[in-house]
Formats: structure tokens, sequence, C-alpha cells
């Protein structure tokens, strides 16, 4: 007789079923799911049509996708409606760059009730800077010094987060001249201050994300401990510093789209609004397609021939860090493009050279991995939480077709997201 109780049991039958570990597709497919967890992924055989219980519901995912939900390793929110909006592009789970502690994980915990319309949030707060520093101008947190001005007190404010319910800090390393020169540069947080940021970080058993673009700073946080890259680096890094972030386990995430939107704002509009599977509301195109909107962009940040000339270093590092065994994880910083950024992202790493498959798997297991959550999610495994999305149409002869979503499940539940 079979353990599963026919009732609590969701089966999907015949779709191709990518896992999100890199390993070739599963065609006609059978996904069983017991209260919100996966029990078994395989082929439909004869055996494991007989293992299930007698009058099991199957859904008919024949000439259907599945892949797991998406995981972004790099978002902020300005709003719940931005969390809605990643939800209905299928993200499932994010990395939420916040400023303020408390207020962060008791907005996770409200995210992570039932039928709250969200992902699920996992935050590094507070963002840590210094006075004059990019963001510097955002809001403070009430427990702790966000921008200390001494390594002891950095280290007090780290152990303040961790007491608080921090499992990961974010600091800013960034004079931000490579997008907004010739304004004047911002300052930094200091050497010392960076290292008992992430010293303290270490103690405490927290992961700590470092917003280090240029290759000085990158190379800094790495040899400080960093556990992310949180933005692409703008120089190709050198063999000594992907051998650095291998033997670490750094991740690098790489958050293309950021640098591909600040290169030239409105040529990124364009290509992205060409796809008629990006869906949105016509008020947000008709802002898009002004031209106030790339032209306000170019008056904030005036830098952008420099960018636009880092572009060949930013995707060559994509490719020299995958083929060196550097983690890659998928993060988007995408304020205009909530949700749909993930496959505006992975659009990019397979322009840059990557199969759709790797992109895939960089917004899943290897995002996922980032945040010290692979054992829960990010792959479509046995004993995995069943977060994964029904696609229309083949994503790995063509990555876009990530946005042609059938049917979201988190935790084994049909979702939909609150109307626009």
């Amino acid at each position: 007789m079979s353990l599963l109780a026919a009732a609590s049991v969701l089966v999907l039958r015949g779709a191709t079923l990518i896992d999100g570990t890199g390993a070739s597709p599963i065609e006609d497919s059978l996904l069983v799911v017991r209260d919100g967890r996966i029990v078994s992924v395989s082929r439909v055989t004869p055996e494991a049509l007989a293992a299930l219980p007698a009058g099991t519901a199957f859904i008919d995912a024949a000439g259907k996708w599945i892949v797991p939900g998406f995981v972004d390793a790099h978002v902020h929110a300005e709003s719940d409606a931005d969390l809605h909006e990643m939800l209905r592009w299928g993200v499932t789970s994010v990395r939420l760059m916040a400023e303020d502690v408390a207020a962060s994980k008791a907005l996770s915990e409200r995210a992570a009730r039932a039928g709250s319309g969200m992902p699920d949030l996992f935050p590094a707060a507070p963002i840590f800077t210094t006075k004059g520093g990019w963001w510097d101008s955002q809001p403070d947190d009430s427990n702790l010094d966000r921008r200390p001005a001494t390594p002891a007190a950095a280290r007090e404010a780290v152990r303040k987060a961790r007491a608080l319910g921090s499992s990961e800090i974010k600091v800013m390393l960034d004079d931000m001249a490579w997008c907004r020169a010739p304004k004047a540069p911002l300052d930094k947080v200091r050497p010392e201050i960076l290292e008992a940021l992430l010293s303290e970080a270490r103690a405490q058993e927290m992961r700590a994300s470092v917003h280090a673009p240029n290759l000085a700073d990158a190379k800094a946080a790495v040899a400080a401990g960093a556990s992310a890259l949180a933005h692409g680096v703008l120089e190709e890094i050198d063999d000594a510093t992907i051998a650095a972030m291998k033997k670490n386990g750094t991740f690098y995430i790489p958050t293309m789209d950021i640098f591909e939107f600040l290169a030239d704002t409105r040529r990124f509009l364009d290509d992205v609004l060409s796809d008629p599977g990006l869906v949105l509301k016509p008020d947000v195109v008709a802002q898009y397609r002004a031209s106030g909107y790339s032209d306000g962009y170019r008056e904030r940040y005036p830098n952008f021939a420099n960018v636009e000339k880092r572009l060949p270093a930013l995707r060559a590092n994509l490719r020299r860090l995958k083929a060196a065994g550097v983690p890659v994880a998928l993060g988007t910083d995408m304020w205009a493009f909530p949700g749909s950024g993930v496959s505006i992202e992975m659009d990019l790493y397979v322009r840059a050279g990557w199969t759709p498959l790797e992109a895939l798997r960089a917004a899943t297991q290897t995002a996922a991995r980032s945040l010290s959550i692979d054992g829960d999610r990010g792959t479509l495994e046995a004993g995995k939480r069943a977060d994964f999305l029904i696609l229309g149409q083949d994503p790995l002869a063509n990555i876009r077709n990530v946005r042609r979503i059938r049917a979201i499940y988190k935790a084994g539940v049909e979702v939909t997201p609150p109307a626009r």
C-alpha cells in the first residue's frame, strides 16, 4: 500500500522538467508533491505510477516545461506592489537589501504568511556605509549605526544586527565615480572599517555582501572575507583574485542589467520592451518609452560612456568566473523591472556566452546557495520545498521563454499575485 495519502498529493505529469542542478531535462516527467514538499522527480513509468495512491488526480502538463521558482540574489523593494510583481514573474525567494534590520525582519515574516502574494524574503541588513558615502542619504536604522566611524563601532553594530535577527549584512564600498563623474566622488568606507565589519560578521556566523564594482575595491572585499560581491566588476578580474574567490567560495552576483541600463538607458529599454512576452501595464510602458525617463538617468549618472566601455570586461568576467568554477548567482538590483528583471538578466548571460541551462541554474540553485537556503529550495529534488513554475514554451530554445508563465507554485500551492 502506498505511503502517500491521495488527498494531500499533487502530481504533475508529462512536462519537460528542468531541475535547476544543471542536469539535462527530464522529458515526460512525473513530479510528485506532498504537503508542500517534493516527494519524487522521475520519468513517467509504470513503476512510478503504481507507487501513487489509487485515485490520484493528475495535472496534465504535457507540452509544458517545469522549472524551479526563481531566486533573485539582489533586490530592493520600494513597496508591496514591487514584491507582488516579483512573484508574478516567478520569483519565489529573494535577498532583500535593506537599511533597517527589525523592519526588514518584520516584512519577511509578513511575506512568508500564506496568501501574502510575495516571495519569501531573506534580508541583508543593515546596509553599512560612511558619512558622505553611497547610501548615506537612505533611512537610518534606529537600533544601530549604519555609518560606524571606528572599528569598535563597526563591530558593535554588527553584533546588534545579529541580536536583532539579521543573518547577513551589506557594505557599500564605492565612490560611484564610474557612473557619476564628473560629479565629485563620494566618500568610501575606510579599509579598517571594512575589515572590522566583515571579520565581525564571520565571528557572528553571518554572510556579508559587498557592493564593490571597481576592481581594487572588489579585491579588498574578497581579501577581507566577503561572502558575495553584490555587483559585477568593471575591469577584468585577475587570475589571483579569481583563485581567491574560488578558494573562499565567494559568490559573484553580476547584476548585468544595471550596467547595461546605465550604459545606454534608451537602448536598454527599447530592447527589453520589444519582447511581446514582457507584458507590463500600459502606463509603465508609456513612462519608460518617454524620452524624459532615459534623459533623467543620463543627468543623474552622466558617466555613461565609461559604463559602455566597461561592458566587454563585465561580459568577459561572467564567462571566466563560470569557467573557473566561481559560483555565479543571479541578482538583478533592477528597480525598473521588479520580477521580470530576472528574465532580462538571464537573457544577458546567454548573450554573453552562457547556455540557457547555465543561466537557469544561476537563477535557481546557485542563487539559493548564496543565501544558504539550497538545502530547502532552488532545485526540484526529493525533500525540497515545492517552489516551481509551469512554462508554456521551451526556455532552453529561447531563454526569454521563462516569461511565458502558465502557473506559479509556492510550497506546493498555486499562487495568484494580487491584480495590478
